[in-house]
């Protein structure tokens, strides 16, 4: 019986549930709103911020301008003071010898500053300082020597050593109370000296010109701007100022910038742990530089709006999709579930329900569809039971005919079994004389084989002693003449030595020479000497001669050391060659001795070749008989193969015959079964 099975909605696990695919693809467009949400966002943020960088950068711009204008106004409106004639030649000390007009140009000046700094509101006070003559200022103050105290701090050491260029410095100077005012008064000092004297012309720039300029920089929350002149002092908004506890000074990105060819410039920097965007603007003209610091988070404060709004969207969006997948999902699951109960009672066998499904939609073709297919596979049912029936007969006849045919086929086979039996026995003895002859043949061929070659060897050995008798006569006649030469050689050597004994006698003469030649020497030595001053020439000569001798002496004594030389190395020769003589003699008898052998072996070969010549024979005759032989046992064995061939044949074929109709028989048998198992099934089917 087959099991009826039961899937229920709890056996689909979640992922693989309509409801959660239906969300999950309504999920995909919100993803993709959401995309679009932080695109957009990251649009807007980068346009606010790039707008922001620009307006800031800007804002510096013009604001490091407007410093630059009022710094260059101040510098234009009074460097008419430095070609002034009557200046320079009071400043010089022209005036000295008269002092009423000194002191009247002093005073004439100073009224003049002070209606300057009254009516000028970029500037607070003037000075005009100098050791020589009186310093003309407009804050009246009574100190002398202003140009050395002046020049002695760290920003009045590079004015005065430079006559030829201005100089920007910060309100940090330790000359203020010297010159009668404080920090307070100024925010800027300008300072450019005097080029015909060591005079330097001091201008402060007001501290609110400065303040109004930088206040116009508004940032933003956290912001950092400042004003940074030559000698490292930093100018805030709010007055102050400072060259020891710096916010710009000390730091990589400012130090980068100053060392800059650019003028301007911006970047984000890391300072204190927060990301910043750095900006600058630099008076390369006074070497001081605007700068600034804003946090990037009051930059993108701006897109933070934008930011919550995309996140509301995509959490409702969210929401929505989530709502319309699961409402969906249940329409969906309801029609499928009651769709797939009605299916298993067909399943089961039960072909009288009909679907029923309130839905208006293609669910409703859906139900139709499978209500035409059950009244369908209702009438299919009840064909193939009549069919059913019909084939269970049919199979029963034909398994009884097949057992008759079996029977009937296997009296054939055993008949034909018994024939091949005999014909088989009679080939498998044909089939062992054929063996044995075909042994016989190989080993009458491999007789004839070893003879040949042994042959071909003698024929081979008898070729190779005649060149070894040959070689040995060759050998024999090589030793004699070795033997003479080597004779001779001991001849020569002989005569060499009785030569190089005589050439040992005339280096004896040489020697005896040389004595008699230093003796003569001496003698004519000794007679120059009592000739005194007209021997003096005879004496040179005579101790020539004896040096002459001396150097024959030491010649004749290496030639004798070399002849004993030879006569020693000649006798070992001597020796040497003796004992090769000899040994070549002995090599003469032994090579006669191999000679000799070499003969007999030939001898021993052409009788060995003989008695080769008659096996061959023998051999040959035995070939022929073999022939005759195996030409019957070939006869023999054809017919009886033939003979088993034709049995195997007719065997395979009953074999073949008997191999079908058992497969026949088991496929009637089969059928049978099949029949009967189609017959059951039916029968679960309620109709």
């Amino acid at each position: 019986m087959r099991k009826k099975t039961k899937q229920s909605k709890s056996n689909i696990p979640v992922y693989r549930q309509l409801r959660f695919k239906l969300i999950f693809f309504f999920m995909i467009p919100v993803l993709c709103i959401a995309v679009l949400g932080v695109v957009s966002y990251q649009k807007a943020s980068d346009g606010i911020i790039s707008r922001y960088e620009t307006s800031a950068f800007q804002t510096m711009h013009m604001t490091n301008e407007y410093l630059r204008l009022s710094i260059d106004t101040v510098r234009t409106s009074y460097k008419g003071y430095l070609n002034e004639d009557e200046l320079t030649r009071y400043f010089q000390g022209l005036y000295d010898s008269d002092t009423a007009s000194r002191t009247n140009m002093n005073k004439t000046y100073t009224k003049e500053l002070n209606g300057n700094v009254n009516g000028d509101a970029l500037i607070s006070n003037i000075y005009m300082i100098s050791d020589s003559v009186p310093s003309i200022t407009s804050t009246q103050t009574a100190a002398e020597e202003l140009y050395s105290i002046y020049t002695a701090t760290p920003e009045g050491a590079l004015p005065g050593g430079d006559r030829y260029n201005y100089y920007l410095f910060g309100n940090q100077s330790a000359a203020d109370e010297a010159l009668g005012t404080d920090a307070s008064k100024y925010s800027l000092r300008l300072v450019r000296g005097f080029n015909n004297s060591k005079t330097l012309m001091i201008i402060d720039i007001s501290r609110d010109a400065v303040i109004d300029a930088l206040s116009s920089f508004d940032a933003g929350e956290g912001s950092y701007i400042a004003f940074i002149t030559s000698d490292g002092t930093e100018l805030y908004p709010d007055g102050t100022s400072t060259n020891a506890d710096t916010i710009f000074t000390g730091t990589d990105f400012y130090q980068n910038a100053l060392a800059s060819e650019e003028t301007n410039g911006m970047e984000y920097v890391s300072w204190q742990g927060e990301t910043y965007l750095f900006l600058y603007s630099s008076l390369p003209s006074h070497n001081a530089m605007l700068c600034s610091l804003i946090p990037k988070a009051t930059i993108i404060s701006q897109a933070s709006d934008i930011k919550m709004l995309t996140i509301i969207i995509v959490i409702i969006a969210l929401f929505i999709a989530t709502l319309l997948g699961s409402l969906m999902a249940a329409h969906i699951n309801t029609n499928i579930y009651q769709i797939f109960t009605q299916l298993q009672k067909v399943s089961s066998g039960d072909l009288t329900s009909q679907l029923k499904v309130k839905a208006k939609d293609e669910f409703k073709l859906l139900a139709e569809g499978v209500n035409v297919m059950i009244i369908n596979m209702k009438n299919l049912i009840t064909n193939v039971t009549a069919a059913s029936n019909a084939l269970t007969d049919s199979a029963d006849r034909v398994s009884t005919s097949a057992e008759t045919f079996v029977e009937t086929s296997r009296d054939i086979q055993n008949a034909i079994s018994e024939i091949e039996s005999g014909v088989s026995h009679l080939d498998e003895n044909s089939e062992d004389c054929m063996t044995q002859m075909d042994t016989l043949s190989y080993k009458i061929g491999d007789v004839t084989t070893g003879t040949t070659e042994i042959g071909a060897l003698t024929d081979s050995a008898g070729a190779s002693i005649a060149e070894g008798i040959s070689s040995m006569q060759n050998l024999t006649n090589s030793a004699r003449k070795t033997s003479e030469m080597t004779a001779n050689v001991i001849s020569a050597i002989e005569a060499l030595s009785e030569k190089s004994r005589s050439i040992g006698q005339i280096v004896e003469s040489i020697n005896h020479i040389a004595e008699e030649t230093n003796l003569l020497s001496l003698n004519a030595s000794i007679e120059a000497a009592r000739a005194g001053e007209g021997g003096r020439g005879f004496a040179v000569v005579a101790e020539q001669i004896r040096k002459l001798a001396e150097q024959s002496a030491d010649s004749a004594g290496q030639i004798q050391q070399i002849i004993d030389d030879i006569i020693h190395n000649t006798e070992e020769v001597v020796l040497v060659a003796r004992e090769t003589a000899e040994t070549v003699s002995s090599q003469e008898a032994a090579m006669q001795h191999t000679s000799d052998s070499f003969h007999d072996m030939d001898t021993q070969i052409q009788s060995l070749m003989t008695s080769l010549g008659h096996i061959t024979q023998n051999v040959e005759n035995m070939e022929e008989a073999k022939n005759t032989t195996l030409h019957a046992v070939e006869s023999i064995s054809s017919v009886s193969a033939q003979t088993a061939a034709g049995s195997a044949n007719m065997l395979r074929t009953v074999s073949a015959q008997q191999d079908a109709i058992t497969a026949l028989e088991a496929a009637a048998e089969n059928l049978q079964g099949k029949a009967g198992e189609l017959s059951e099934l039916l029968k679960e089917f309620t109709l």
